[in-house]
């Protein structure tokens, strides 16, 4: 994407930096100090502290800490023993909010995992990849840790393929659904259930979609989604949906000379007879005639 002379590129919802591997040495130390980017490690195996704004935790394997950028922080290794862990340099517009999804934030630095929650969620190694046999042999040896293996897999392509960001960047968004497997089943309100159907409308209202899609989408059932929709908008689904068709027809209609045929069709009607039909009876004149008024206005 090319962008307006004088303006910054937009950012993007993630961005990974870069990744490492470490087995550390006893008592071995970093920081205190401050990092430009979201720095998060992973401990595979042994134990050390973390601290962070003057709080401190003591980590064993399976346990992440996250170092937020502009924060103060270190971490240390134990002295009998010390940990060995991935990490991972990142940012982005996302990053806050993904992160958070996972129970991670500022006053929150630190994620203390389940093994038989790690259990129920492999994620498989690439199998492209050329791994190196000592990866290989760590990623043995953490066979029961996805979370880890994700992170090792991350830490392999970032080198072996370096240019394949898409690939680093599933690796990246698996770790994080490790993280935070049970964040689809989330207790979910009223209004979550609207929004995602609405947001649903507004990107499909084009398409032949019946309400048993949106239904099905967001996960409920039709019933309650019309109950919903009559509570918290006074006008059932399907109702919602021509009104929304017809917006954007309008629009059309007072932005460009697409012919009639061609909105009906660009806005989800099943043909512009149907298109004409609920127009006239939604604003008593035709298409046609709405075109030709004099003055028209073109729709906010």
């Amino acid at each position: 994407m090319t962008n307006l002379p004088g303006l910054p590129a937009a950012e993007p919802p993630v961005r990974l930096y870069f990744s490492g591997y470490e087995q550390t040495a006893p008592s071995h130390t970093c920081g205190p100090g401050i990092w430009p980017h979201y720095l998060l490690h992973y401990v595979l195996s042994g134990s050390g502290t973390f601290t962070s704004e003057k709080h401190s935790w003591q980590l064993t394997a399976g346990d992440a800490f996250l170092i937020i950028p502009g924060v103060v922080s270190a971490y240390a290794a134990d002295s009998h023993d010390p940990w060995e862990y991935c990490w991972i340099g990142f940012d982005g517009r996302d990053a806050a909010d993904i992160l958070a999804a996972c129970g991670l934030t500022a006053s929150a630095p630190v994620f203390h995992s389940a093994p038989a929650r790690f259990a129920l969620v492999p994620c498989v190694p690439v199998p492209s990849v050329p791994f190196s046999s000592a990866s290989l042999e760590r990623a043995d040896s953490f066979s029961r840790d996805p979370a880890g293996q994700c992170l090792l897999s991350i830490n392999e392509t970032l080198y072996s393929q370096p240019g394949n960001t898409y690939l680093h960047l599933s690796l990246l968004y698996r770790f994080f659904s490790i993280l935070c497997p049970d964040l689809g089943n989330a207790e979910k309100n009223s209004s979550t259930y609207l929004q995602q159907a609405l947001d649903y409308l507004q990107h499909n209202y084009a398409y032949d979609i019946k309400i048993q899609d949106v239904a099905r989408y967001v996960g409920i059932d039709r019933t309650y989604l019309y109950k919903l929709f009559n509570r918290e908008l006074g006008i059932s689904p399907q109702q919602y949906l021509i009104k929304l068709r017809l917006s954007m027809a309008k629009r059309l209609l007072s932005s460009t000379d697409l012919r009639i045929t061609e909105i009906s069709n660009s806005c989800g009607f099943a043909d512009s007879a149907s298109f004409c039909h609920h127009f006239q009876a939604r604003f008593s004149i035709t298409p046609t005639q709405f075109r030709k008024e004099p003055g028209r206005e073109p729709v906010p």
